[in-house]
Parts: structure tokens; C-alpha cells; sequence
């Protein structure tokens, strides 16, 4: 993959790593670090099925060592990992039961050839995944990568028990409210989508990107504010702006960009922003009222209500974190594709006000072509019937 410029979570020892973490602010705006590693340290070019499989699997086995030596068994647990005062324990106990449960299949989809005999047979549950993932930590991987891999996981693992454990009283995408909300996991193996929040930008930015994306014959999820998309009808024509998003799938990201299960008036934030959306692309594919939550925080009444007009909650499942300074385009990169090795699917997180990802995408998409990956078009996503969600693999 070509590199722009480095600046990687550093390898440290897991004990300093969880200090770290724990006296980290626990309140919504999100975690003090955020997990990258360099990836150059993993010694194979990635540029088959094959490569992107091998390298699956080991990030698959690096998360399940952290996890396995991570004390989550119990609220004090919990905090101490976290920092988050009086955790949801039994939610923590659900997303780690599923995660395990994902990362069984997803090693499972990443060991179909058997011609290597590291994964002959795979394991045939938790236990036995465990058990391959001590062993090949002493022999099959190289020291320098699994220290560092093991220092990005034990940070993934805690952003997402973070999540886990302030859920339900902040809603995150951690985890659904009703079986009807899509979080990426609905997709097939191999497949991803594209999604861009914020937009459009106040520069030329969402202008830059679109073109990129039409050049390529790719499209994406746009969640418009409405104020934004307002304010460019204040001067740009609805023809100029549907032409600017020809290809591409309007939704909703509300109407300003706030938290709605403090709004009072939170249906005619989704209302108003679905009709400037459909002023722009009357035929969107979204019906203008799939809705992403800003933050991720939504109410189990919002989402009925955004299905009652045969629209969507959307989430995703691999956060770029590419709005966060702390991140270098290069590290966001490394974090969005040592992401996909570990989760096979999913709908990508990102804003189309920032340039990182309109930086790194070429590059993302050199790796995804190489690796047999596939970009889902967007018409896809809107395709997914309303009982994926619940059977998701």
C-alpha cells in the first residue's frame, strides 16, 4: 500500500497500555487514543486474496489473545479497564459473547485454503481459537508486528467495551436498538460501503471527493446535514447539486449536527432535512429519511419512527476516526485497513468535510482491488431487507 507519512500507536506493554485507557475521559466525545499501528510492520505485501486472508487471520488472533488476557468479568473489572463508573456489565457481556462469536466465523471465512497448515482444520469453537491464538503467538508471527498489533487491539478493545459499557444511557453504534437498524454486518464477506457525514463541506471538499468517485465509478452514502445542504440551495441550484451528487445515495444525518435524544423537536429535524434531500435527488434511492444518528445516539422511538416512513437507522462498523487530529491520514489508513482484516465486512465511516479520507481512498482502494475486496454500490445497501439486520452473520 503506498504510505503518506507515519505516526503510529507506539508498542507498549499491555500494563501501561491499560493505565493508560483507564484514566481516560469516559464521556461521549469519544476515547483520549484511538487505535493505529503502523502496518508496514506486518512482513507481507498485501496484494492477493491470499495475502489479505493470511494477514486476516493473524489479526483476528492477535484481538482474541488480548482478549482472552483482558479481566472483564465483573463491573470492577470493567472500570478499572475502562474508566467508566458504574459500567453496563450485562451489555459488556453481550458484545463480548458476539464479538467472540464473529471472530470465530471471520477466521473461519479467512481459512478456506487449506493448503496451509496453519489453519488445517479450523477451530471448531472459542476455546479451540484460543488455543491457536497462544501458539502462533510464539511461532508464526514476527515479534516487532505482534507487539505492536497487540498494542492496536488492546486500544480497539478498549474503545469498544468502552462503548459496550455506557450503553444504553449513551447509544453508540455498539450495539442495535431494534433488529431494523443496519451496522454493516449485514453485508457479505469481502464486501464493503462507503459512508460520508457532515456534508456538504462549506469548501469545495464534498465537491473534490464526489469527483473522485465518479471518475472511479464508485458511490457512497452521503448523510447531508440539513443546514449545510441549505445553505449550498442558497446558492447553488437543485439541478447543479443533483448533478454533483449524480450516483451517490442522499440520507439523512439531521438537521443540525446534535445528539437527537435531546431534541425536543427531533421529527422536524429529520422532516425538514428529508425534504431538502429530496429537493436535490427527487428519486434518491433512501427515500430521503434513512437517517444516521449524529454520535450514534438515537432512541428506540426514533428509530420506529424513521421505519414508519420506510426509511433506515444506520450505523457502521469501522469507525476511520479520520475527523480525529491525533490521527495522520497515514495512521487513519492503517487503523481503517487493519480494521477490515479483522472484521471481512462492513460499512466504513467517514466525513466528507475532512480531507483524510479523500487522501487515503486511492490508496484504500489499490488495497481493496488487490486483495479481491469488493466496494458495494450504495444501491446495495438500500437493498438489504429489513430482516438482515437480525440474521446478520
Amino acid at each position: 500500500m503506498t504510505r503518506i507519512h507515519s505516526e503510529i500507536l507506539r508498542p507498549t506493554t499491555l500494563a501501561a497500555t491499560l493505565l493508560a485507557f483507564a484514566t481516560s475521559n469516559a464521556s461521549a466525545a469519544g476515547p483520549a487514543r484511538v487505535a493505529s499501528y503502523d502496518r508496514t510492520l506486518w512482513p507481507e505485501t498485501i496484494e492477493s486474496p491470499q495475502h489479505f486472508d493470511r494477514a486476516s487471520r493473524q489479526e483476528i488472533l492477535a484481538l482474541v489473545r488480548v482478549i482472552a488476557r483482558t479481566p472483564l468479568g465483573d463491573e470492577t473489572s470493567i472500570q478499572s479497564f475502562t474508566g467508566v463508573t458504574a459500567p453496563n456489565s450485562a451489555a459488556v457481556s453481550q458484545w463480548l459473547a458476539e464479538t467472540r462469536r464473529r471472530l470465530l466465523a471471520n477466521y473461519k471465512a479467512a481459512s478456506s485454503d487449506c493448503g496451509e497448515t496453519d489453519v488445517c482444520p479450523p477451530p471448531a469453537d472459542w476455546q479451540a481459537l484460543e488455543q491457536r491464538a497462544h501458539a502462533q503467538a510464539a511461532t508464526a508471527t514476527p515479534p516487532a508486528w505482534r507487539q505492536a498489533a497487540e498494542a492496536f487491539h488492546t486500544a480497539y478493545l478498549y474503545e469498544q467495551v468502552r462503548l459496550a459499557a455506557l450503553f444504553p444511557r449513551i447509544t453508540s453504534e455498539i450495539a442495535r436498538l431494534a433488529p431494523q437498524e443496519l451496522t454493516g454486518t449485514e453485508l457479505p464477506d469481502r464486501h464493503f460501503a462507503l459512508s460520508f457525514d457532515d456534508g456538504p463541506s462549506r469548501n469545495d471538499e464534498s465537491e473534490r471527493l464526489l469527483s473522485w468517485l465518479q471518475s472511479n465509478g464508485d458511490s457512497a452514502l452521503f448523510f447531508v446535514l440539513g443546514e449545510n445542504l441549505e445553505r449550498r440551495l442558497g446558492h447553488q441550484s437543485a439541478a447543479a447539486l443533483r448533478e454533483m451528487y449524480k450516483g451517490q445515495c442522499l440520507a439523512s444525518h439531521g438537521y443540525h449536527h446534535a445528539p437527537h435524544p435531546k431534541l425536543a423537536d427531533w421529527q422536524d429535524s429529520l422532516d425538514r432535512t428529508a425534504g431538502l434531500i429530496v429537493r436535490v435527488q427527487p428519486d434518491t434511492p433512501t427515500g430521503g429519511v434513512w437517517f444516521r444518528p449524529p454520535y450514534g445516539q438515537r432512541t428506540l422511538e426514533q428509530t420506529h419512527y424513521v421505519s414508519t416512513r420506510d426509511g433506515r437507522m444506520v450505523l457502521w462498523n469501522i469507525d476511520s476516526q479520520d475527523w480525529n487530529a491525533k490521527l495522520p491520514a497515514a495512521a487513519m489508513q492503517d487503523r481503517v485497513v487493519t480494521l477490515m482484516l479483522l472484521w471481512r465486512r462492513g460499512i466504513l465511516l467517514f466525513h466528507d468535510v475532512h480531507p483524510k479520507a479523500r487522501q487515503t481512498l486511492p490508496a484504500l482502494k489499490h488495497f481493496m482491488d488487490n486483495s479481491g475486496l469488493s466496494l458495494s454500490d450504495c444501491r446495495e445497501l438500500v437493498a438489504i431487507p429489513l430482516t438482515a439486520s437480525a440474521t446478520a452473520d
